[in-house]
């Protein structure tokens, strides 16, 4: 047999149906492997989707913790603008004059108290209502007097 021949038998045969699935089996049985059905990877699909599920619930465990300690952070946050406000104020009532860098700093804390209190109607607010007006009532009288602390 010529080497054209082998190779057009060899081409034959590779084109053949089945000739793969005959290499495969050969290849398979040659080095000891056992066949892989479909039933062993839905099997192994099922366990990669138990543990993929594991972990998602151990993410959404982690993100609601998060959650939690970022609301508990603003609402202590919240809790020390309050302090700081109602400190402030008990300042500008007994006639202690402040520099416009601490009035614009407490105007800020004012801004958060006020913003945090609207996002959250559980927690208990009015505690500044009066303090707040004082103090931006203070803060337009040094303004206008140009009486800040320097």
């Amino acid at each position: 047999m010529t080497s054209e021949q082998l190779t057009a038998v060899l081409l034959a045969a590779i084109a053949a149906p089945g000739f793969w699935e005959l290499l495969k089996g050969l290849i398979e049985k040659l080095f000891g492997r056992n066949r892989v059905t479909n039933e062993d990877i839905a099997q192994s699909l099922k366990e990669i989707k138990k543990g993929y599920d594991s972990q998602q619930k151990d993410i959404d465990g982690l993100k609601a913790s998060i959650e939690d300690m970022r609301s508990e952070e603003a609402t202590k946050d919240a809790q020390a603008a309050r302090r700081r406000i109602l400190r402030f104020n008990d300042e500008l009532l007994r006639d202690e004059d402040h520099s416009k860098e601490y009035f614009d700093d407490i105007l800020e804390d004012v801004k958060t108290y006020d913003m945090y209190c609207k996002s959250d109607p559980d927690f208990q607010n009015g505690k500044t209502v009066m303090a707040e007006k004082n103090i931006k009532r203070c803060y337009e009288n040094c303004m206008q007097k140009h009486s800040f602390l320097q």
